[in-house]
């Protein structure tokens, strides 16, 4: 529960910032405020992830849906992480394309409910 409730705080980001595209020009606090919740998105889904683990490693249910949920966290996780620091500036537009797919996020929400679901 601590690891969905952080990944909600951190990932209503995405759908705040499309809100926010509907009203432009942005003023100076509005992209003061992004920079910063951008921040927070990046270090909300890193606790998330640790508690995610913390959970996955002490729960009794496990399965298909769910172990690939778990990859699919990770694998967001590692590259938003890649991509804020410009760690792999090479493969930047790589991650960014993989990171922020409507699909993907749709497939991960579908695996976690399916995952808890199936017992």
């Amino acid at each position: 529960m601590i690891a969905a409730f952080l990944y909600i705080a951190g990932n209503v980001y995405y759908p705040a910032r499309m809100i926010a595209r509907q009203f432009s020009p942005w003023s100076k606090q509005t992209i003061t405020f992004f920079r910063r919740y951008l921040k927070a998105h990046l270090i909300l889904n890193v606790i998330a992830l640790v508690a995610l683990t913390i959970h996955a490693h002490y729960a009794e249910e496990r399965n298909f849906a769910l172990t690939l949920c778990f990859i699919v966290t990770v694998w967001l996780t590692i590259a938003g992480t890649l991509m804020h620091f410009r760690i792999m500036p090479n493969r930047r537009r790589e991650l960014r394309l993989l990171h922020i797919q409507h699909f993907l996020f749709v497939i991960w929400i579908v695996l976690i409910m399916l995952g808890h679901y199936i017992e």
